[in-house]
Formats: structure tokens, C-alpha cells, sequence
């Protein structure tokens, strides 16, 4: 039996290095995401497609020495793995350039899935780029609706890439359409305000509990995170950091907090405020040491690591 499965993208970031060359780092949200919660001792598996190629054996690799399950991610000699250009601003935010029109991780077919991993899962991660091209998108709604009809947990990350998407309004027609079907989600305070419309954080998050979700983390860079379900809503603050390189951050706050929440093993609903601002110290604490390193698998922590920062 899984805690967690991911579908979705795994990819080659190439990171801005001190010396101004750019390094290949494994990457991708979903994976990212899996990572930590596998640190901090979830099963996780992934599924996804790679190519059948140097990056697509490199992150194979990588994903197993992880402790990834990864009988669900394909090396198709069809397409090439998919490729970002990380691009960092001396702040250490960042943006994307992508190598991906008719690559693999958006060429993953529903005859590549099987359905009945899903069956030994307790939640199902996905994120919307998943949904900017088919056949992925199609494929990933599919699970989505398996996934549902089985009473698994769903958890949702509407990570808006600009560049991915045809235009805006395309963009947040579907980051809206994975609402539907999501449990738990977790979004930048610019995706909620793109998602939703609205700037305020409380009225933006009542937009998305309308749709159907019922927990929501919204990250708030420097200033921590804010949470809001049925039992109330709060700032956790942040923890302060040199900040090196932000990728990969929310990914690791996301996958800490699922994994701690999935570790109470009671409803969401149950889980009062309290609990919920101590597992946010925790995985405010887990981005920030990601923050502190350059790329994404690379630098989220370990659980020893994480466990000597909270002291």
C-alpha cells in the first residue's frame, strides 16, 4: 500500500550554478513534491513518462535511489525528455524557459497507466501542467475520476507556468477544472488571486472551498503560509533565510505538510487548528532549508536534516 502517488511531469532543470554555467538538476513538481514526503517517510510512487534517453535513465535513477516506487513511470524511445531553463533573479525568484512541445511527460497515454495502482494508494498528487497539452491532459482527468469514484484523497497544485499555457484565460479554465476534483490544495498567493480573482486571502480561498476543496494552503514566500477549512484559517509565519534558489520550495512545503496530514489518519475535517499550524512550522521549515540550496531534489532536506532546524 502506497501513502502517495504522483502523476505528472519529471524533467531536466538546468539551474543558474555560482559559476554562471547552468547545472542539470532532476526536477518537476510532482516529483519535488514526492520527494520530501518520502524523507519524512511516506511510500510514494510516481507515474509519468521520460525519454528513453541520458535525462530519462539519469532521472529514473534518481527517483529510485529516492525510494520512489517508479513501476509506473515509462521510457518511451518516442520523445525526448522534457527540459527547463531555470532563470534567477538576484533575489533568488525565478522563471522558466521550457523544452516540452511533444515531449514525453505530456505524452502519456491512459493505456500507459495502470488503473489498479491507484486502488493502493491513499492519495493521488497531481498538478495542472499536466492538463496544458493532451495527451496528458485527458489522461490525468481520467485518473482523477478513478480516483474519486474509489474515495482516495486528492491533492492539488495549480503551479501556473506562463509559458506552458495558450493565454491566461486558457490557464485558469483548467487550474479551475482541477478544483473539482481536489481535497487538498496548495497555491502561491499570486496563483490564488489569478485563480480566484480575488487578492484578499480569506474571500479567494472561499472561491476555491465553493468549488469543492476542502483544505487550502496558500504560500506566502517570506511571510510564511496561510491555511483555510472548515474549522478556521490562519498565518503560520515564515522562517528566515539566505534565499539561494526558490525552486522546488512550495513543492516541499506541499509534500511535508500532505505527509503529515495522511500520518494523523482522520478526516480532514477532524483536524483541528492547532495541529494544523504545527505541521505549517514544520513544512515552512522544510522550504526554507530548500531555499537554501540550488535546484530542487538536490536541496530538499532529509528528515534528520529537517528534525536538527526545528531543533
Amino acid at each position: 500500500m502506497y501513502d502517495i502517488i504522483a502523476v505528472g511531469e519529471l524533467l531536466i532543470d538546468f539551474t543558474p550554478a555560482p559559476d554562471a554555467h547552468f547545472k542539470a538538476n532532476p526536477g518537476g513538481a510532482p516529483c519535488n513534491f514526492l520527494t520530501m514526503a518520502q524523507n519524512l517517510g511516506s511510500k510514494t510512487a510516481f507515474i509519468g513518462k521520460v525519454g528513453a534517453d541520458a535525462f530519462g535513465n539519469s532521472l529514473k535513477l534518481v527517483l529510485s535511489n529516492q525510494g520512489i516506487d517508479v513501476n509506473g513511470l515509462i521510457q518511451d524511445n518516442r520523445f525526448g525528455t522534457t527540459l527547463a531553463f531555470v532563470h534567477l533573479t538576484p533575489e533568488g525568484d525565478r522563471s522558466f524557459s521550457f523544452y516540452r512541445k511533444g515531449c514525453a511527460d505530456v505524452m502519456l497515454y491512459r493505456e500507459d497507466v495502470d488503473f489498479d495502482q491507484i486502488d493502493q494508494t491513499k492519495a493521488l498528487h497531481f498538478g495542472s501542467l499536466s492538463f496544458t497539452d493532451e495527451p496528458s491532459r485527458s489522461t490525468v482527468l481520467a485518473m482523477l475520476e478513478y480516483a474519486k469514484s474509489k474515495n482516495k484523497i486528492i491533492t492539488y497544485d495549480p503551479n501556473y507556468r506562463p509559458a506552458l499555457w495558450d493565454d491566461s484565460a486558457s490557464a485558469i479554465d483548467y487550474m479551475k477544472k482541477g478544483m473539482a476534483y481536489a481535497d487538498i490544495v496548495k497555491v502561491s498567493d499570486e496563483e490564488l488571486e489569478l485563480i480566484s480573482g480575488n487578492k484578499d486571502l480569506s474571500l479567494g480561498c472561499k472561491i476555491l472551498h465553493d468549488i469543492g476543496v476542502k483544505m487550502i494552503f496558500v504560500t506566502l514566500g517570506g511571510k510564511g503560509s496561510f491555511y483555510s477549512y472548515a474549522k478556521g484559517s490562519g498565518i503560520v509565519p515564515g522562517i528566515e533565510v539566505n534565499v539561494v534558489d526558490t525552486t522546488g520550495a512550495g513543492d516541499t512545503f506541499f509534500g511535508a505538510t500532505v505527509h503529515q496530514i495522511l500520518e494523523l489518519g482522520c478526516p480532514i475535517e477532524q483536524i483541528d487548528s492547532e495541529k494544523i499550524e504545527a505541521i505549517l512550522k514544520v513544512s515552512n521549515t522544510a522550504a526554507a532549508i530548500c531555499i537554501e540550496g540550488f535546484g530542487g531534489i538536490p536541496s530538499i532536506p532529509s528528515k534528520e536534516a529537517l528534525i536538527t532546524r526545528l531543533g
